[in-house]
């Protein structure tokens, strides 16, 4: 009996220091006023996740009147469906503007404007305010010591080393499981709601998990929820004293299982209404909104799946504009409320460059079902890993499984994917399509099916013998990016693809794929499709198995 109520009061004793009690002063749910479910519920067809600085260390001293005009270019381009803007001012340790919880940015411009007076948080506030455009503060919770380009050190994580998680980066993370780590952070956000009138917070957990010790995360989720709590009851104290409702926004991973896999109990934040709207995902076209939307059903909470062309989906850097709307059109036919981007270029010399064309496209029509109507698509199946900084998320031709985060991994992912020599059974991929191909009729030109597959048996085959090479990836696969291992000529021929158990006709190669042409479109369903690819007939005499690369539908209207 006595080692039993021993037992019992260890169990009590790590329960109450492992999770962390509900503060008195906090309810069970917060209570949603009228005027804030009006605000949460207005309509936003683009959301632009801007990183306003950018790295630009020539920023900082800039003739405000300037930079305005600059960073504002998209927003103020004819027909743009802007409606919202997160404005990200860095990475959450050090600010642009005169903070007392965050050192000023170590640079001359940015002291110049201190000392002239100049906020520029509140010049490009009162900017977008001019232009009717909703903002959000979006606050890195997490995110790296190189603002400005050179890492610097973080006053906050010299004098506390020990509220750090240590990852691949070695300056270290915040362990949101400890109290002075919730304290401080909170403590920054109460001076960002009280200084500023934005119409949210958001939280970006994208920069970065982890914000829990890695493999410890979801048994440590309540230290987080209590600091999502702590920062609803801030907000709530900071729209009671300005008379207006102030939202919080998140940035999460795109399903569920990464949620958990990050401590996020998205479950538990939306059923206490701890936050207002949610930007899942990040470089994943594979967002869970069916799940997300059974989860939020009769809230007030809204969904933005967000996109990035910078820490891109493998071998979809940059892509070209039929790319986005592929997403935005599954995204949005799926229940999605708008369109969240990151990344998009601002104006024409954007740093990053060559693609403001196709981005301003995409902000003049991914945000609304209609203007994506009867326009060129192309659809995709998602490849894992690779991508931007693969110091973290590992290549897909050299896969690992991701032990730090699963947040930018997309690490369920089916591609690459084998297929089994013995031709016995279809390697059985899904392929969302956001289109009604069955009843476009006349106004469809053609549906083509391409498939790139790789064959490491061939390659000690002559060139000649061999289909061309095709470029896979450019960013995170080494300076030449990533080629695929070319089959060997006549794979073709065997070769068979089903949607939906339909047998397509053979396959064309054109330029190293293998393309399935003039496919029906009553062989689609919109929505999910089952793609199934065989080897036909078999090839037991090789050990190698061939790799399914990429898998796309490419959709062109008349």
């Amino acid at each position: 009996m006595i080692i039993r109520q021993l037992l019992i009061l260890t169990v009590i004793f790590y329960v109450r220091t492992a999770l962390p009690l509900r503060a008195a002063n906090l309810p069970d749910k917060f209570q949603l006023s009228d005027a804030h479910l009006a605000a949460a519920n207005c309509s936003r067809r683009v959301v632009v996740n801007f990183d306003v600085i950018s790295g630009d260390r020539r920023f900082g001293g800039r003739d405000p009147a300037e930079l305005v005009k600059w960073k504002f270019h998209a927003i103020d381009s004819p027909d743009v469906q802007i409606d919202s803007v997160w404005w990200s001012w860095g990475e959450g340790h050090q600010a642009p503007w005169p903070s007392k919880t965050m050192p000023l940015y170590d640079a001359d411009g940015y002291r110049q404007w201190q000392r002239a007076g100049v906020d520029i948080v509140q010049i490009f506030l009162d900017a977008a305010k001019s232009r009717g455009i909703e903002s959000f503060y979006d606050y890195r919770i997490n995110g790296s010591d190189n603002d400005l380009g050179p890492v610097r050190k973080i006053p906050m994580k010299e004098k506390h080393p020990d509220w750090l998680i240590h990852t691949w980066n070695e300056t270290g993370y915040f362990n949101f499981a400890i109290k002075g780590v919730r304290d401080y952070k909170l403590g920054i956000l109460r001076e960002i709601a009280e200084r500023y009138d934005f119409d949210g917070i958001a939280l970006d957990f994208a920069r970065v998990c982890p914000v829990l010790p890695p493999g410890q995360a979801w048994q440590l989720r309540e230290h987080l929820t209590q600091f999502m709590r702590e920062l609803r009851h801030i907000t709530f104290e900071v729209a009671g004293k300005r008379g207006r409702p102030l939202l919080i926004g998140i940035r999460i991973p795109e399903n569920l299982q990464g949620c958990h896999f990050d401590g996020i109990d998205i479950e538990s934040w939306v059923a206490e209404n701890l936050i207002d709207i949610v930007a899942p995902g990040v470089r994943s076209f594979d967002v869970d909104l069916g799940a997300f939307r059974r989860i939020t059903a009769g809230t007030q909470v809204k969904l933005y799946p967000s996109i990035d062309d910078h820490h891109a989906s493998d071998g979809y850097a940059t892509p070209p504009l039929e790319i986005y709307r592929g997403v935005a059109a599954n995204w949005l036919q799926q229940g999605a409320d708008g369109i969240q981007v990151f990344n998009f270029n601002h104006a024409p010399d954007f740093p990053y460059g060559g693609v403001w064309n196709t981005h301003l496209a995409a902000y003049q029509q991914i945000g609304d079902l209609q203007t994506l109507h009867h326009k060129n698509k192309v659809f995709v199946v998602q490849r894992r890993g690779g991508g931007h900084g693969t110091t973290v998320v590992p290549n897909p031709e050299d896969w690992t499984t991701p032990r730090w985060m699963y947040f930018n991994t997309n690490m369920l992912a089916p591609l690459p994917a084998p297929l089994a020599n013995d031709g016995k059974a279809d390697t059985l991929l899904r392929i969302a399509v956001g289109d009604d191909l069955a009843a476009a009729g006349n106004n469809l030109e053609s549906i083509e099916l391409r498939l790139l597959l790789s064959d490491p048996a061939a390659q000690n085959l002559p060139a000649g013998e061999r289909l061309p090479a095709v470029l896979v990836a450019t960013i995170g696969h080494g300076s030449h990016g990533l080629r695929n291992m070319p089959p060997v000529k006549g794979i073709q021929d065997q070769i068979e693809v089903r949607i939906n158990n339909l047998l397509l006709n053979s396959a064309d190669v054109q330029e190293g794929w293998l393309v399935f042409s003039n496919v029906p479109a009553e062989y689609f369903a919109l929505g999910n499709n089952l793609i199934g690819v065989r080897v036909q007939p078999h090839r037991e005499e090789i050990h190698e198995e061939l790799l399914i690369e990429k898998l796309e539908v490419h959709v062109r209207y008349r």
